[in-house]
């Protein structure tokens, strides 16, 4: 939340104190949670606190990798579950505390109990004989986006859901194939899936907006909106793979009229955020084809010469469709 609509829900909260509409014990922790806004010491403090994050998972991960390495004991199950599950429970009691002390070091906490969750799942695979990992670890992953997920709805917390929706779309896209010893878990291995997931998380996004998040006091608001961006994402970057491998005209014609479509639907609804995740996806389609059309063709000085016209001339045409649409919506 920025600082000035903080100091400006702590200056009504005093006004409601002083008018008697509130108790004082109400106004107090109100004013605790939002007076003062932000300041060099709170901004590094947040800056450190994420990167403590990368630092405490990065341990980890290095925690599990050295245990595996020794020994994978029944023991270095219970280190690992115990730690994770120890990360959960205070960052959860971090995050949802009425005063929000200390929100950035919950986070910190919780999403290290999650991605702990992982880590358990993996040990416990390799202590008790596991080999081929490469058939369990979208189970694993799937596991893990679902314990984030009910974290999320149980707490009414937003950044579980993100961490969730990420693993979720990559253990589906990753169902097929192993990436191969040491390789990067959460590359997009399966287009054609994780595009049908990204579809589904708009549809349920949608729904969740206009059924669950009807008035502004539902415990759940933002979370429709999470599912919007992570199918409009994940959907419109399959698209794009696919257009470009195995490629073909049936790929590029879909990619082109799901973006149209995505501009069209954008414009009718008035939301921006279809509007634009479709411009910039069109975008990235024309410039796609434009350079497997012509890189191999002219010479690399005339080619980013005509990207740039082409460019300009783009820009200054949705310009003037900008301001001819003001001047007719205009009284």
């Amino acid at each position: 939340m920025r600082g000035a609509t903080k100091e400006k829900i702590a200056q009504e909260v005093r006004d409601w104190r002083h008018e008697g509409l509130i108790d004082a014990a109400l106004a107090d922790l109100l004013v605790t949670r939002f007076a003062g806004g932000p300041t060099y010491l709170t901004t590094a403090l947040r800056w450190l606190g994420f990167f403590a994050l990368y630092l405490f998972a990065q341990s980890v991960l290095g925690l599990i990798g050295m245990l595996l390495g020794e020994a994978a004991l029944v023991g270095a199950v219970l280190l690992v579950g115990g730690l994770s599950g120890a990360a959960w429970y205070f960052g959860t009691r971090l995050v949802t505390n009425p005063e929000q002390r200390y929100p950035t070091s919950g986070a910190v906490l919780l999403t290290a109990g999650l991605i702990g969750v992982f880590g358990t799942l993996t040990t416990a695979f390799f202590a008790f004989g596991g080999e081929e990992f490469g058939t369990v670890y979208p189970w694993f992953m799937l596991l893990t986006a679902a314990a984030a997920l009910a974290t999320a709805y149980r707490y009414a917390l937003r950044w579980p859901l993100v961490v969730g929706l990420l693993v979720l779309f990559h253990a589906l896209g990753n169902w097929h194939e192993y990436a191969g010893h040491g390789a990067y878990y959460l590359g997009m291995r399966d287009e054609r899936i994780t595009a049908v997931a990204g579809a589904l998380a708009l549809a349920f996004g949608h729904w969740h907006e206009t059924r669950v998040e009807r008035d502004n006091e539902s415990r759940f608001l933002g979370f429709g909106h999470a599912f919007i961006v992570f199918g409009l994402l994940y959907a419109n970057l399959s698209a794009w793979f696919l257009s470009l491998f195995p490629g073909g005209s049936a790929y590029v014609l879909v990619f082109s009229v799901a973006c149209l479509a995505q501009l069209v639907l954008g414009a009718s609804l008035r939301d921006p955020r279809f509007t634009g995740f479709g411009i910039v996806f069109l975008s990235i389609d024309l410039y796609t084809r434009f350079f497997e059309q012509f890189w191999g063709s002219l010479s690399k000085g005339a080619f980013f010469v005509l990207a740039g016209l082409v460019a300009v001339a783009a820009g200054g045409l949705m310009e003037l469709l900008a301001r001819g649409r003001q001047q007719r919506e205009a009284p």
